[in-house]
């Protein structure tokens, strides 16, 4: 299988070929991402991301994933600095939980892992992994944490594109930018909840995805697509907002 997103070189962490393991800030933070205009987004964030990210889902052969749009052009991620700093309010998760992740292993419990190309890494300064007897020191401890809770929530929301397709909620939309010179830019292939397909819903079907706990994703979904607007200014003054090309079918 391939790597997820920014992931090269996935490893299991153990005391003994990294115990002399350490963790610094690089000089550019979040240069890693500085390409990325699409981040995968967790449903548990929708609400303390909305008003600074749209939020939209690529479709999939296993089912629709949330991402965060941070650019309307490829290879251009608005939101990280020429600092490699994140200039908005509110950092994704996916962004704070590497270079670690969860790793599923058959018949085991699951290990935390590390990206062992991630520049912050190496055995001369930072925050120790673990002590001289083996056990993890605070720095990772913080990091398995947020690790499983970034697993539980993708499992989530996982449930939730899926659901959203399965009820015929998704629209495939483009993103278009018009620059003061009238060149023009999109990003195609996402897509967003249809409004009127959602105010036609039963109240069965709205009944489920309340009980789900669903609903106020689906709310916060919507409200995002506002922020559009800020990703069309970051284009040299340009401007942008969704433009509808057909409904996605489950």
């Amino acid at each position: 299988m391939s790597n997820p997103l920014f992931y090269k070189n996935v490893v299991p962490l153990n005391t003994e070929a990294h115990k002399n393991l350490r963790l610094s800030v690089p000089k550019k933070p979040l240069a890693f991402a500085q390409d990325a205009n699409l981040i995968p987004a967790l449903v548990d964030e929708f609400e303390f991301a909305m008003g600074d990210l749209p939020i939209a889902f690529l479709p999939g052969a296993a089912g629709p994933s949330a991402v965060f749009v941070t650019g309307l052009t490829p290879g251009n991620n608005v939101f990280v600095s020429k600092d490699g700093l994140w200039d908005g309010a509110y950092a994704p998760a996916y962004l704070r939980r590497y270079p670690f992740i969860v790793g599923d292993v058959a018949g085991s419990d699951s290990l935390l892992c590390v990206d062992d190309t991630y520049e912050g890494l190496n055995e001369k300064e930072g925050d120790r992994f673990f002590t001289k007897t083996g056990a993890s020191e605070e720095t990772l401890e913080r990091a398995l944490t947020l690790s499983q809770s970034y697993k539980t929530s993708a499992e989530r929301t996982d449930l939730f594109a899926k659901k959203l397709q399965e009820v015929d909620l998704l629209r495939a939309v483009s993103l278009d930018a018009v620059k003061p010179d009238g060149e023009k830019t999109s990003v195609h292939g996402l897509m967003v909840v249809d409004e009127e397909a959602f105010a036609a819903l039963s109240a069965e079907t709205l009944h489920e995805l309340h009980q789900a706990g669903f609903l106020k994703a689906i709310y916060c979904h919507l409200f995002s697509l506002k922020a559009i607007a800020r990703l069309g200014r970051q284009l040299e003054g340009a401007s942008a907002e969704p433009e509808k090309t057909g409904l996605k079918k489950a």
